[in-house]
């Protein structure tokens, strides 16, 4: 049977879905619900803290020729720097192994670059998995047209043509977008799975599962066959922008495929005794597979460069796998020095893989990747391969040795809070109804504002607030949380009622789990004493907030007082028994834009309500008043608990207290001075080291502290204990340090 019989074959029958036996029995709604069932796999206890070195498979030593590549001296490179695991890529715009359903790559020859790096993996003694492009783009523009078993794994537009290129995918040709979705390539995915897992390895990785917005609606002949048969619609209603609900179904279908191939591939890797990794950053958009990280043994969280963004996505990683005591990573360093952007001489695109040499900010983004309570993943081996540049490997190789040092400190250690963030999933079905949501930039900002204010912050999305995280928190904060389900309210409510409290802003509660405008004032109306009256009014220049009442809340802000406020706002009724602490007003008109800082008690709880977005405000202005504000509002809902740590040092200098598992005290402190603006992107920058750090962490209550530790200097340091504050001073911090308490019974 010739390839393109195979695989059209294969598509048309059971191995669109996985060979027999392959395809795991799991309904849509039990994902949803959290009722993933074991299989009786149990992942590695090493993975959750693995030191992954990735080797990229798009570039050189494998593309576009790969007579240069060593196997033993790609794993001797890992080696050198460290690490204890290599992320490999055996399948890239070629085949580098014999496979049975994807092209090889020309020079190939019989050789197996897969089996010579298992066996060198093996030989040195490092753990290996494999990355595996699912429904990356591999075909240059008209390669299919002399290469037709290849046909049916191309997207096509209405009239049946190859449409859509990645014309920049690291700029060495166009490339022919391919129809994941299509049985042909479904059932080629599925046979590449089993090729990976007939090698010497420990898992694999799959890459952008839910990417989605990569794609576009396809009208191959399979897609024509499929899409009306799940959502009883007609292909061509695709067309119409207007069609609201074709689109949505469209998306839905994409869930359920994207559904059943991660769970087949589940089973056939589960089925082999390896684990299995996905890319998670696609599945906090609002057409992505909801809950798509509870199907695999861990997964990967983007980068951010900004470092109170990389923190805030670590957090939300790492509170997304604790429940299930899976791993989570984060890139540390990344294929380019501008985070993709390019000088505009370039063209076409051309991406550098191997340029990011090793300084300052990677010992930065290494450290904050720890903080955040995930582990990092080196990205730049290909450059050490080659020998590139004169930046060292120095940075990676001392974030390595902290790992393996301070191990029982850093696995599996908690955030010790006083306010956690909270974006939902709800918010991003705003999309559905072509409205935007600023639910995620508005979270960071308030993140950044906790940071700034030295006030212990967490991250974690509603996807993972049970009722039990929800009594263990002080505060939480719903900013811009547009959209609130029915059951994420109630259960709000219920704890608000018994005590917890509660910060909201702007449209918080507005839009139902499908993006529609509420008509009963929101899905929080009770507990913020507020009614959301409408949509956000038009933005206006020069809005400011100015205080009616003096009030515990507002810190030393007194009547009359003026702010910064946000130029859009919501109109919104003030319910009985509700306080109405501020208004927002125009300074050139003299406008109300209605009250628009709300106090309210519920039940034994208390809240805050702001009818606009003063956080999002913040990282673009800095200003002082503001965070002070926010932090004030925090403080007093956290009814003037005693923070967890304070630290004395310049604005920019993040805190991260974490408990490891025997109870000790972490504090990170992470000194990021200088790098503050939103759009530079990567500065290749040297951070300025600071001098006489004063740092003051309270000790729980019946526990005493025994000693103090500089973690990264290697030595133990004096404290006093004044008010329960363990009371220190770190001589030098360039970069960061982490202060360990060492902590016993009283």
């Amino acid at each position: 049977m010739d390839r393109r019989t195979f695989l059209t074959a294969a598509g048309a029958a059971a191995m669109a879905l996985g060979a027999k036996g392959d395809t795991e029995e799991f309904s849509d709604s039990a994902l949803t619900n959290g009722l993933l069932s074991s299989d009786g796999y149990e992942p590695p206890e090493w993975l959750r803290y693995s030191r992954t070195v990735y080797f990229d498979g798009y570039t050189p030593p494998v593309y576009p020729s790969l007579k240069n590549f060593d196997a033993r001296r790609l794993v001797q490179c890992a080696l050198d720097i460290g690490g204890d695991t290599l992320r490999y890529q055996p399948i890239g715009y070629w085949a580098y192994y014999p496979s049975k359903a994807f092209p090889h790559h020309p020079e190939l020859a019989g050789r197996d670059l897969f089996e010579e790096t298992a066996r060198e993996c093996r030989r040195a003694g490092l753990h290996l998995y494999a990355y595996t492009g699912y429904g990356h783009p591999f075909m240059e523009i008209g390669w299919v047209d002399s290469h037709p078993e290849y046909a049916d794994w191309v997207m096509r537009d209405v009239k049946g043509k190859p449409y859509g290129s990645y014309g920049y995918h690291y700029g060495w040709a166009e490339r022919q977008k391919t129809c994941r979705l299509s049985d042909a390539y479904r059932a080629a995915i599925r046979q590449i799975v089993r090729e990976y897992c007939d090698h010497d390895i420990d898992g694999v990785y799959f890459d952008a599962p839910s990417a989605y917005n990569y794609f576009g609606f396809c009208f191959c002949n399979s897609c024509r066959r499929n899409y009306p048969k799940f959502t009883g619609f007609d292909i061509e209603r695709l067309l119409s922008p207007n069609d609201s609900a074709a689109s949505i179904a469209w998306y839905e279908w994409a869930q359920h495929c994207t559904r059943e191939d991660l769970l087949d591939f589940r089973k056939i890797i589960h089925g082999s005794g390896k684990f299995m990794l996905c890319h998670n950053a696609n599945t906090w958009y609002g057409n992505a597979l909801k809950e798509q990280y509870r199907i695999p043994d861990g997964f990967m969280v983007e980068h951010s460069i900004q470092i109170h963004e990389r923190l805030m996505h670590g957090m939300l990683g790492a509170s997304m796998a604790r429940p299930y005591k899976k791993l989570p990573q984060m890139y540390l360093g990344s294929y380019c020095v501008e985070n993709f952007n390019q000088p505009p001489h370039l063209k076409p695109w051309a991406v550098h893989d191997a340029n990011l040499e090793d300084g300052d900010e990677i010992l930065m983004e290494g450290f904050a990747n720890l903080a955040s309570g995930g582990v990092p993943l080196y990205a730049t081996l290909n450059r050490l391969y080659h020998g590139i540049g004169s930046g060292s490997a120095e940075p990676v190789k001392e974030v390595f040795r902290l790992m393996t040092r301070a191990e029982h400190l850093i696995k599996d250690s908690t955030p010790v809070t006083c306010v956690s963030v909270v974006p939902t999933w709800d918010a991003l079905q705003l999309w559905r109804t072509k409205r935007q949501t600023f639910n995620l930039e508005m979270s960071q900002a308030l993140f950044l504002a906790m940071l700034d204010s030295g006030i212990a912050v967490d991250a974690q999305p509603s996807t993972e607030m049970s009722s039990k995280w929800l009594d263990s928190q002080k505060v939480i904060a719903l900013c811009g949380a547009s959209g609130v389900s029915p059951a994420d309210a109630e259960a709000i409510a219920g704890w608000v009622k018994r005590g917890g409290s509660l910060l909201a802003t702007y449209d918080t509660g507005l839009y139902d789990e499908a993006g529609v405008v509420r008509k009963d004032g929101g899905a929080l109306r009770d507990v913020l004493g507020v009614e959301l009256a409408g949509e956000p009014l038009r933005a206006m220049p020069e809005c400011y907030y100015g205080i009616e009442t003096p009030h515990a809340a507002l810190g030393d802000l007194s009547a009359g007082a003026r702010i910064q406020g946000d130029n859009r706002s919501l109109p919104v009724r003030v319910r009985p028994g509700a306080k109405v602490l501020a208004q927002c007003f125009n300074l050139g008109t003299g406008e109300s834009r209605g009250p628009a800082i709300v106090a309210n008690e519920h039940g034994k709880g208390r809240t805050i309500y702001i009818n606009g977005s003063p956080e999002l405000n913040y990282p673009y202005s800095r200003v002082r008043s503001q965070r002070r504000l926010l932090a004030s509002l925090v403080q007093w809902l956290a009814r003037g608990e005693p923070l967890p740590f304070r630290i004395q040092a310049p604005t920019g200098v993040f805190g991260v207290l974490r408990q490891s598992p025997n109870q000790d005290l972490v504090l990170w402190v992470l000194a990021p001075v200088g790098f503050k603006d939103a759009c530079i992107g990567r500065m290749r920058q040297e951070f300025l080291p600071l001098k006489d750090v004063e740092v003051a962490i309270r000790i729980p209550t019946g526990r005493s502290a025994h000693a103090v530790h500089l973690v990264r200097a290697g030595h133990e340091i004096r404290f006093d204990v004044k008010d329960r504050y363990v009371v220190t001073t770190i001589p030098a911090l360039h970069i960061a340090e982490m202060v360990h308490i060492e902590i016993r019974q009283a």
